[in-house]
């Protein structure tokens, strides 16, 4: 089991194997569920929902604004799995 301490401003380092396992990268925004004296922490999947998402030629030539509407299906259908 890892542990870690928590600082006066209520910081505190994940240890590697933590980061390591949950894939954490600098940046990365994390979600906490609290329940009684348990916390679940999950790393928010964000813009890396997307990596590789609209890489395809079938979007060439397609305006910003349908590729910002593509992506945000995409994140949408990704999100409810």
């Amino acid at each position: 089991m890892s542990h870690s301490t928590v600082t006066k401003k209520g910081q505190t380092t994940i240890p590697g194997e933590v980061r390591e396992a949950l894939k954490i990268q600098p940046g990365d925004r994390l979600e906490y569920q609290v329940q009684g004296d348990h916390a679940t922490i999950r790393v928010h999947p964000g813009i890396r929902l997307l990596a590789g998402a609209l890489s395809s030629k079938k979007g060439k030539g397609l305006s910003f604004n349908e590729i910002r509407r593509a992506a945000a299906v995409i994140s949408r259908q990704k999100a409810i799995r």
